[in-house]
């Protein structure tokens, strides 16, 4: 399936590259740049994903927006390969996945933080710390507020969930009371 393990590949294969060049900063923006491009723009997503257009009129038109955009040769034939295959549709998917090689590369690793109220600036902070003692990396995080969990955080990194909202332990409560 392609939103996992060939997005992966992939991205994995433009990562190698970039590493050995030194340049896997560079195609990662221009990776983003191009989702972003084409998530703005229907028709562009259109004649990218549509198997109405031919690979070989893709395959132009593809060459000659990353040259438009400035990309590089290697995104240009990156860009060529994933459309001669068929997977220029999965995209955002194989940019998330490069996004999140490159994280890693780094030493960052994302989380998504879920508070039922909005938070300080230092409260943030605390969130972020712990998060960075027990993960051992920079966290880079998104914080969305939801009243519904009461209090407390809920938050999903490096593939884990950690919640330790009051909503959550209310439920562990009532489900106790009622096995009793």
């Amino acid at each position: 399936m392609i939103r996992g393990s060939l997005a992966r590949r992939y991205a994995r294969a433009l990562m190698e590259i970039g590493r050995e060049q030194g340049t896997y900063e560079r195609l990662g923006r221009e990776l983003i740049e191009l989702t972003e491009m084409a998530e703005a723009n229907p028709s562009l997503k259109l004649v990218l994903t549509a198997p109405i257009v031919g690979k070989d009129q893709r395959e132009k038109i593809v060459e000659q927006i990353a040259k438009m955009a400035g990309f590089s040769e290697v995104m240009v034939r990156f860009l060529k390969l994933l459309s001669q295959k068929g997977r220029l549709a999965y995209l955002s998917q194989i940019t998330e996945a490069f996004r999140d090689l490159a994280d890693e590369a780094e030493g960052k690793v994302r989380a998504g933080v879920t508070v039922a109220a909005p938070v300080s600036d230092a409260g943030e902070e605390r969130i972020k710390a712990a998060l960075m003692k027990l993960t051992g990396k920079q966290v880079i995080m998104d914080v969305e507020v939801d009243p519904e969990l009461i209090g407390g955080v809920v938050a999903r990194v490096a593939g884990k969930l950690l919640d330790g909202s009051v909503r959550t332990q209310l439920r562990a409560m009532e489900e106790k009371l009622k096995t009793e």
